[in-house]
C-alpha cells in the first residue's frame, strides 16, 4: 500500500497559496456558460467531418490513373469503386489523426498547469481559432480540385500548433470543476456533453445538403459556425481563475512539467496514487476505441451495406440523439439524486459496451445497428464519470495537473489505436472487415476488469471512522 497521509477525509486538503479559485453562488449551478460554445464547435466540426471521407474519396480517383484513363466517374463512384480507394483514404485519415495528436500531446504537459494560474479562457481561445483557421483552409482547398489529397493534411497543423482537441477539453473539464460543487458535477457534465452531442447532431443533419450543393458550402457553415464560437467564447465566457500578480505567464516553462509529475506521483493516502494511473489507462483505452472505430464506420458501412452519406448520416444522428440524452437523464436520476457511486456507473456502462460491440461485430442487417446503439449509448456517462470521481476526491488546484497528465496519454493512447484499427482494417477489408468490432470488444473487456480494479483502490482508500474521529 502506498504511504498513507493523516487527512480527514478522502478528500485532500492541500491548498496552494499560488492559486484562488473563484467560486459561484448557488443560482449559477445550472447556469449555462461554456454550453453553447461547445455546442457550435461541434455543429462546425461534424460538419466537416461528415464530408471528409467523400472529398478524400473524391480527390483520391480524381489524382488516379483510373481517372486519366477515363475507366471511371470519380464523381458518382459506386460503392464497389469506392473499395478501390478505401486503403489510401484510411491511411490519409490517420495521417491527418497523427498530425493533429502528436503535437497536442506535448503541448497538453504544459497546458494544464498553466492554466490552473493563468487562467482558462486563453485555452480556448487558442484551441477554437485553430480549428476556424482549419475550416477556412478546407473551405479553400475544397475550390481547387487540381490540388492533391495530400494538401488536406495542411488544414490540420493550425488545430495540432493551437493544442487541438485536447486543449479543448482540458479547459472545458476545468472550468465545469470551477463553476459547480461535488453534488451537482457529474449532473453538468453531463449536460456538456449532452450539447456537445446536439451540435454533433446538427451537423451530422446539415452535411449531406450541404454535400449535394458543393464541398466549399458544407466547409463554409463550418468555418460560421466556428467562428460564432470563438466570438461567443470571447465576448461572453467569464474567467473562472483569479490570476495573483508576478505569476510566470511562459507557457513551455518546464517546472510545469515537473509540477505534473509530482503532483501525479506524490505519496498519497490509501491507493489514491493508483486510481489516477488507472483512470488516465481507462480514459486512454475509451478515446482510442472511440475515434479508432469512428474514423472506419463510413468506411465499413459504405463497404458492407453500401450506405451512402445519407444513411450514414441518419444513423450517427440517431446514435448522436440516444448518447445526448440517455445519459443525461441517467447522471441526474443515479448520480445526483439516487448519489450513486461515479464508478460504480462506469462499470456497469462499459458492461453494456461489451455487449454493443460482441453484437456489431456479428450484425448482418442495418437494423442490427440501430437496435445495438441502444445497449451501446450508455458509455458515453464513463468519462465524465471518471472525471467527476476525482473531482470528489482529488483537491481542485490539482484538477489541472491531473487532466493535463490524462490528456497526455490519452494522445499517445490515439497516436497508437489509429494505426492499429487502420491496419487491421486494411489486412481484413477483403475477408473480415467487422474484426474492428473483435478489437473494441477485447479493449472493452479490458476496460471493465480495470474499472473493478479501481472500485477496489477506492474501497481501500477510505479511513475508517475512528479515524476520522482522532483526525
Amino acid at each position: 500500500m502506498e504511504n498513507q497521509e493523516k487527512t480527514g477525509s478522502i478528500q485532500e486538503s492541500e491548498i496552494n497559496s499560488q492559486l484562488s479559485i473563484s467560486t459561484s453562488n448557488a443560482k449559477n449551478k445550472f447556469r449555462l456558460t461554456l454550453e453553447p460554445t461547445m455546442m457550435l464547435l461541434l455543429l462546425g466540426v461534424n460538419i466537416n467531418i461528415m464530408i471528409q471521407t467523400n472529398l478524400f474519396e473524391e480527390r483520391m480517383c480524381l489524382h488516379s490513373s483510373l481517372r486519366k484513363n477515363k475507366s471511371i466517374n470519380c464523381y458518382n463512384m459506386t460503392s464497389t469503386e469506392k473499395e478501390i480507394f478505401q486503403p489510401a483514404v484510411a491511411n490519409l485519415q490517420m495521417y491527418k489523426n497523427l498530425i493533429e495528436t502528436l503535437l497536442p500531446c506535448i503541448t497538453a504537459l504544459f497546458l494544464g498547469p498553466w492554466s490552473d494560474v493563468n487562467g482558462r479562457l486563453p485555452l480556448f481561445l487558442a484551441a477554437i481559432s485553430g480549428m476556424v483557421i482549419s475550416n477556412c483552409m478546407y473551405c479553400v482547398f475544397s475550390a481547387m480540385p487540381e490540388l492533391s489529397p495530400q494538401f488536406f493534411l495542411l488544414c490540420s497543423l493550425p488545430v495540432a500548433i493551437s493544442g487541438g482537441s485536447g486543449a479543448l477539453f482540458i479547459a472545458s473539464f476545468c472550468y465545469i470543476v470551477d463553476i459547480t460543487d461535488v453534488q451537482t458535477r457529474a449532473f453538468r457534465l453531463g449536460i456538456l456533453q449532452t450539447f456537445i452531442a446536439f451540435g454533433s447532431i446538427l451537423g451530422s443533419i446539415i452535411s449531406p445538403f450541404l454535400y449535394n450543393k458543393s464541398f466549399t458550402y458544407a466547409f463554409t457553415l463550418s468555418s460560421i459556425c466556428t467562428i460564432a464560437g470563438l466570438l461567443y467564447t470571447y465576448i461572453y465566457l467569464k474567467e473562472t481563475i483569479v490570476i495573483k500578480e508576478g505569476v510566470n505567464t511562459k507557457l513551455f516553462n518546464i517546472k510545469l512539467v515537473r509540477d505534473i509529475w509530482q503532483t501525479v506521483m506524490k505519496p498519497r493516502f490509501g491507493y489514491l496514487r493508483c486510481i489516477i494511473l488507472l483512470s488516465a489507462v481507462v480514459l486512454t483505452f475509451n478515446v482510442s476505441i472511440l475515434l479508432g472505430e469512428d474514423s472506419l464506420l463510413y468506411l465499413y458501412l459504405q463497404k458492407q451495406f453500401s450506405w451512402t452519406l445519407e444513411n450514414y448520416t441518419l444513423f450517427n444522428a440517431y446514435s448522436t440523439l440516444l448518447g445526448a440524452i440517455v445519459p443525461v437523464i441517467g447522471l441526474y436520476v443515479l448520480s445526483t439524486k439516487l448519489q450513486i457511486s461515479d464508478i460504480y456507473l462506469a462499470t456497469v456502462a462499459s458492461g453494456f459496451r461489451i455487449i454493443e460491440k460482441v453484437g456489431l461485430a456479428y450484425s448482418v442487417y442495418k437494423w442490427n445497428f440501430y437496435i445495438l446503439k441502444i445497449v451501446g449509448c450508455f458509455v458515453y456517462t464513463s468519462e465524465p464519470l471518471v472525471r467527476s470521481q476525482l473531482s470528489k476526491i482529488f483537491p481542485s488546484e490539482d484538477l489541472g495537473k491531473i487532466y493535463a497528465f490524462i490528456s497526455v496519454i490519452e494522445g499517445f493512447g490515439i497516436l497508437l489505436s489509429s494505426p492499429m484499427y487502420t491496419t487491421i482494417y486494411d489486412m481484413t477489408i477483403h475477408s473480415y472487415a467487422n474484426c474492428i468490432f473483435i478489437v473494441s470488444s477485447i479493449l472493452g473487456t479490458l476496460i471493465l476488469f480495470l474499472y473493478l480494479i479501481i472500485l477496489l483502490c477506492l474501497s481501500k482508500s477510505t479511513k475508517p471512522e475512528h479515524l476520522l474521529t482522532e483526525n
